[in-house]
């Protein structure tokens, strides 16, 4: 249900409306062209990527340690949802607000994407774990058309009305959000921490712990190097894909 709620973001936000709004609308009244403002867009996905890539390690070495990977999610979760619902305050000449908080809403949907997988180990076996995020996936998708139909079916009625864009896209985003919040909701109710804390010495700090995590990782790829040739493969694929 996790994926139900945040495929919403990555349809409506990343692919299929606001994307596209940004770059026609919100660029055009700042005065950028399209080029530029496409730019300006993958520029602002590039950074938010680039900010997950340094503060994942230590996030996630928080969380183990803590034993608080389900306290981030819902934290980086209401986050994102009450940033995505924000963005529909930035008006079509507002490049900068709303560049900002595509980035915020960004780095906290990405958070919480890291997350959620994180408990995949402790609720699958390693015979069911393709599965079950097999099924995780499908109901993302499920969730993305479903959110992506309620914005097209507000947005027709929109037109109906002759609202414009203006109108009527930043609506789509706070029906994003509501969504969201009430898939994530679910997630919220029934899944449960099942690690336990861990002490943290003295000598130790939770970013030094990340990254030593993050380089024995990378000392280990030898050892996995279809797994590594996969995520380099898949990086390239993506980059193209955005």
């Amino acid at each position: 249900m996790y994926d139900f709620a945040a495929s919403g973001y990555s349809t409506v936000v990343l692919t299929a409306i606001y994307s596209a709004y940004f770059v026609g609308v919100i660029g055009a009244a700042s005065g950028l062209d399209s080029g530029a403002a496409t730019a300006l867009w993958t520029t602002a996905v590039a950074v938010a990527n680039g900010i997950v890539l340094v503060s994942a390690p230590i996030v996630g070495a928080i969380a183990d340690f803590r034993a608080t990977k389900k306290a981030f999610l819902i934290v980086v979760t209401l986050l994102c949802i009450v940033s995505t619902g924000a963005i529909a305050a930035a008006g079509p000449a507002e490049i900068v607000l709303a560049t900002t908080l595509v980035v915020f809403s960004y780095v906290m949907f990405a958070s919480g994407e890291n997350l959620i997988s994180a408990f995949l180990p402790e609720i699958a076996t390693p015979e069911t774990m393709g599965r079950t995020s097999g099924y995780g996936w499908s109901i993302g998708y499920v969730g993305g058309l479903v959110t992506l139909a309620l914005c097209l079916g507000y947005i027709t009625w929109a037109q109906g009305q002759d609202q414009s864009p203006e109108q009527f896209v930043p609506l789509t985003l706070v029906i994003t959000a509501g969504v969201m919040l009430a898939a994530s909701l679910i997630t919220f109710a029934w899944l449960r921490e099942r690690a336990t804390p861990t002490a943290l010495a003295s000598d130790q700090s939770y970013a030094r712990i990340g990254f030593e995590r993050l380089k024995e990782t990378l000392s280990d790829a030898r050892r996995f190097q279809d797994l590594f040739r996969f995520l380099g493969s898949l990086t390239v694929f993506q980059a193209g894909i955005s």
